[in-house]
C-alpha cells in the first residue's frame, strides 16, 4: 500500500530517501567499477602504446557493437516487462520473459561471435588497412555473446530491484576479471592478450549474473502470460535506440578515424573515450534504481511524483558529476597523461568529449522516463536524430580534423540525442526535467 500523499510532496521522501540510498549503493559499486575499468584502459596504454592500444579499441568497437545488435532491445524491453511483473507477483511471467529474451540474445551473439571471428582477416586488412588487427579481432570475438548477455541479465536484475547484482554484472566484475589478467596475456600476447583479458571478463560476469538471477526469482513454471509479441513489439523500438546509443553513437567516430586515419589517432580518440564516460557513471547508478521507480510511479498515475523523482535525481547526477567534468576540462593533458605520454596530445579530444556527456548528465534520467512510461517510439526517433547529427559531422569533420573531428561529432550527436529526448518528456509527460 502507497503511503497517502499532500500536495507539498512531503509524505514521499521516505521513498525518496530510500530512492537515493539504492542510488548510493549502485553509485558505490559504480565508482569502484569505474575505476577498476579506467585502471584497466592505463593499464593498455601503458603496455601496448598508443598504436597497440588502437588496435585493441578497434577491435573492442567492432565487438561492442555485435554486442549491442546481439540484444535486439531485449535488454531495456525486459527492464520493463520483468519490473511490471515483479511488481504484480507474476513470477512464471517473469521467468517466461527472461528465458525467451535471454536465449534470442545468445543466439544471435553466437553467430555475430562467429561471423567476426571467421571475417577477422578481411575487416584487418581490407576495410582498415591493418593486418595486425586480425588477431585482437579473433580473441575478442566471444565478448559478443558474453558482454550481450550480461547486459541481458543485468537489466533483468534492475527490474528486480536488485541493484548490488546488477551493478557487479554490469559494471564491476568484468573489468576486475580482465585487469587481472591484463598483464600476463598482454604481456604475452600483445592487443590479442587484451582482447582475450576483455573477453573472458565478459563472460564470467554474464555466468555470475544468471547464477544471481536463479537465486533471486522463485523457482515456479515458465508462464504463458507474456506471449514473444508484446516482448518484441516492445523491444523493436528499443533496439533501433540501443543500437544508436550503445553502437552508434560512442563507436561510430572511433570506427571511421581506424578508416581514415591510423592505429595512433585511433588509440588516442579511444583512451579519451573510455574517461569521458566517466562523467556518467553517478547517472548510470541512479538509472539502474531510477527504472523500476518511474514503472511503479507510472503504473499509478502518479505523473506529478514522476517529475519531482526525475528532477531531484538530476540535481544529484549533476552535483555529483561536477568535478568529474571540471578535472576533465581544467586538466585534460593532465588525465590523458596517465596513459603514456604518447596520449597527452589526446587533450583536447577528452575535453571536447567531455562536454558531450555533460549534456547526458544534466539532462538527467529522461531515456528512461520514456521508456518506462511506454514511449520507445519517441526514445528512437530521438535517436535516430543523433545519427543524422553524428553522419554529417563525421564526415565533415573527420577526414579535415582527424580524432579532434571525431570527438566533435561525437560529442553533437551524444547532445542532440539527450535534448531531444528532454524535448519528448515534456510534450508526452508535461514537464522538464530541470535540476531541483
Amino acid at each position: 500500500m502507497t503511503e497517502p500523499r499532500d500536495m507539498t510532496g512531503a509524505s514521499d521522501r521516505p521513498a525518496l530517501a530510500r530512492l537515493l540510498g539504492g542510488a548510493g549503493l549502485a553509485f558505490v559499486l559504480r565508482a569502484f567499477g569505474a575505476a577498476c575499468a579506467f585502471a584497466l584502459n592505463v593499464a593498455i596504454g601503458r603496455l601496448l602504446g598508443a598504436e597497440g592500444a588502437g588496435l585493441y579499441f578497434l577491435a573492442l568497437s567492432l565487438a561492442s557493437v555485435g554486442a549491442v545488435v546481439s540484444r535486439l532491445g531485449l535488454d531495456h524491453a525486459l527492464l520493463r516487462f520483468v519490473s511490471r511483473g515483479a511488481a504484480r507477483r507474476d513470477w512464471p511471467g517473469v521467468r517466461g520473459a527472461f528465458a525467451l529474451g535471454l536465449g534470442l540474445s545468445l543466439a544471435a551473439g553466437l553467430g555475430l561471435a562467429l561471423g567476426l571471428g571467421l571475417a577477422a582477416p578481411r575487416i584487418a586488412a581490407g576495410l582498415f588497412g591493418q593486418p595486425d588487427l586480425a588477431g585482437p579481432l579473433r580473441a575478442i570475438a566471444p565478448s559478443i555473446c558474453g558482454f550481450g548477455a550480461m547486459l541481458v541479465i543485468a537489466e533483468s536484475l534492475k527490474g528486480l530491484g536488485r541493484v548490488r547484482d546488477a551493478m557487479l554484472v554490469s559494471g564491476v566484475l568484468y573489468p576486475v576479471v580482465a585487469l587481472a589478467l591484463i598483464w600476463p596475456l598482454a604481456g604475452m600476447f600483445g592487443p590479442s592478450g587484451a582482447a582475450l583479458a576483455y573477453a573472458l571478463g565478459t563472460g564470467l560476469a554474464a555466468l555470475y549474473g544468471l547464477r544471481a538471477w536463479r537465486r533471486a526469482v522463485p523457482a515456479e513454471p515458465l508462464g504463458r502470460s507474456l506471449a514473444a509479441g508484446p516482448l518484441w513489439r516492445s523491444a523493436r523500438s528499443l533496439w533501433v535506440m540501443s543500437l544508436v546509443n550503445s553502437a552508434l553513437l560512442p563507436w561510430a567516430p572511433l570506427f571511421l578515424l581506424g578508416i581514415w586515419g591510423g592505429a595512433e589517432e585511433a588509440g588516442l580518440l579511444g583512451a579519451a573515450l573510455r574517461i569521458s564516460v566517466l562523467v556518467t557513471f553517478f547517472l548510470a547508478a541512479v538509472n539502474t534504481v531510477a527504472a523500476p521507480a518511474f514503472a511503479a510511479l507510472e503504473t499509478r498515475g502518479d505523473r506529478e511524483g514522476l517529475h519531482r523523482t526525475a528532477s531531484r535525481l538530476a540535481l544529484a547526477v549533476l552535483l555529483a558529476s561536477s568535478p568529474v567534468l571540471a578535472a576533465m576540462l581544467v586538466w585534460p593533458g593532465r588525465v590523458m597523461g596517465l596513459f603514456g605520454p604518447d596520449f597527452v596530445a589526446g587533450a583536447p579530444v577528452l575535453a571536447i568529449l567531455a562536454l558531450g556527456q555533460a549534456v547526458n548528465a544534466a539532462t538527467g534520467s529522461v531515456g528512461y522516463l520514456l521508456m518506462m512510461t511506454g514511449h520507445e517510439r519517441d526514445m528512437r526517433n530521438a535517436a535516430l536524430l543523433a545519427a543524422a547529427v553524428m553522419a554529417v559531422a563525421a564526415f565533415g569533420l573527420i577526414p579535415a580534423f582527424g580524432a579532434v573531428g571525431a570527438a566533435l561529432a561525437g560529442a553533437l550527436a551524444i547532445a542532440a540525442a539527450n535534448l531531444t529526448n528532454a524535448w519528448q518528456v515534456r510534450r508526452r509527460l508535461g514537464f522538464w526535467v530541470l535540476p531541483r
